[in-house]
């Protein structure tokens, strides 16, 4: 019990002595306002991609909040994937060291996490993430591609792309976001 008592207190120090060593990193920037103004909020959602040639649609929904001190938009979703319950969980930040958004995220229909970075175009409407991830179609990691498409206050959409069959790059699907009143 002594042993952990002194742990504590050492690992106690130790986090004050970093907080004082980090009082001047970057404050929330302009990139995480645009991620609030974009995203913050709830969501119904509308899932759609294609499954042995035949069109698939479910519903779901997304809250995305502002957290930890304005630095990361942390989103949870709820939904249906292939008739099974889909839950997710990620976050989106700025790296001001990288200079590029960052995003991660994991789900219950995998048993990994997916770590993505990318870039807003100049007028904050488009975010387009890459990333290295298990593509089922082609059976090994491949470049996995979102882009977030925001033409207006109340909608967004999430288009996904990855490599099929033949190793080119396809649309693998689409979520059509709709920010509730």
């Amino acid at each position: 019990m002594k042993l952990f008592a002194a742990w504590m207190t050492i690992a106690g120090l130790m986090a004050v002595a970093e907080a004082q060593d980090h009082k001047d990193l970057p404050k929330p920037g302009k990139e995480h306002s645009l991620l609030k103004q974009q995203f913050e909020g709830d969501w119904d959602a509308v899932m759609r991609h294609e499954k042995d040639g035949k069109k698939e649609e479910s519903k779901g929904s997304e809250t995305n909040k502002m957290a930890f001190d304005g630095y990361w938009l942390v989103t949870d979703f709820k939904g249906e994937h292939d008739g099974k319950t889909y839950v997710g969980h990620g976050a989106i930040g700025y790296d001001p060291v990288k200079k590029k958004y960052v995003m991660t995220w994991i789900d219950n229909m995998k048993p990994f996490a997916m770590w993505s970075e990318g870039e807003a175009d100049a007028s904050g409407k488009t975010f387009t993430f890459t990333c290295e991830g298990y593509c089922p179609d082609i059976g090994k990691t491949a470049k996995v591609r979102s882009v977030f498409e925001v033409p207006n206050s109340s909608h967004y959409t999430l288009t996904f792309y990855m490599p099929g069959k033949t190793g080119a790059e396809e649309k693998k699907g689409e979520i059509l976001f709709t920010r509730r009143s």
